[in-house]
């Protein structure tokens, strides 16, 4: 008898993507002086590629299954004020999210943060804590960053993307400088 041939049939789907938006920055501190941190505006923009596979039910689409990884390429400006003054540091994201969709639209992410400053304005700060100054090379802040991410987005059938998003970086800012940012992400986005 002969062998009823059976279709493979994917059920993974991909989409490219843009997006932009605001950074909301703050730097904690393990230093011994006080630099009197502040949350402080920038912007993101960049692509991503939205991969997501399975299928909800048996008659769904490709790629409408419960998860999803979506990894960045992002360029961020990032600002953090003082009690002085603000510095800005330029910065290039990596975040590679891993996504669970409890709705065919609604995902909830999480997943690491790979980040790399390119550079930082002023080269040098004077912070003062009480009676004592405290001269800082903030030009020495570059170099990778690794930390987590994790958030909320919601896709829209027509194409449109939002979300918000919170990361956290593990190293410091500086070999000789014990700081560490973190910051709140809320973005806009098209999916193609």
């Amino acid at each position: 008898p002969a062998r009823e041939k059976t279709e493979h049939v994917s059920t993974f789907a991909y989409k490219f993507g843009v997006k932009a938006g605001v950074s909301m920055s703050m730097m904690s501190n393990g230093m011994d002086f006080n630099p009197d941190f502040k949350m402080g505006a920038g912007f993101r923009v960049g692509g991503l590629v939205n991969l997501r596979w399975g299928q909800r039910t048996e008659n769904s689409l490709p790629g409408t299954g419960w998860f999803g990884l979506q990894p960045e390429l992002m360029y961020s400006m990032q600002q953090v004020g003082t009690a002085d003054k603000s510095f800005k540091l330029n910065i290039i994201q990596v975040p590679v999210m891993v996504k669970i969709y409890p709705t065919t639209q609604l995902s909830f992410e999480v997943g690491p943060e790979f980040s790399y400053v390119i550079s930082s304005s002023p080269k040098s700060m004077t912070i003062t804590d009480g009676e004592v100054t405290n001269d800082i090379s903030t030009g020495d802040i570059k170099g990778l960053n690794v930390g987590i991410g994790a958030g909320v987005a919601f896709d829209f059938d027509f194409g449109l993307t939002i979300g918000a998003r919170y990361s956290y970086g593990f190293n410091k800012m500086a070999k000789n400088l014990d700081w560490k940012m973190g910051n709140i992400q809320v973005s806009l986005g098209w999916l193609f």
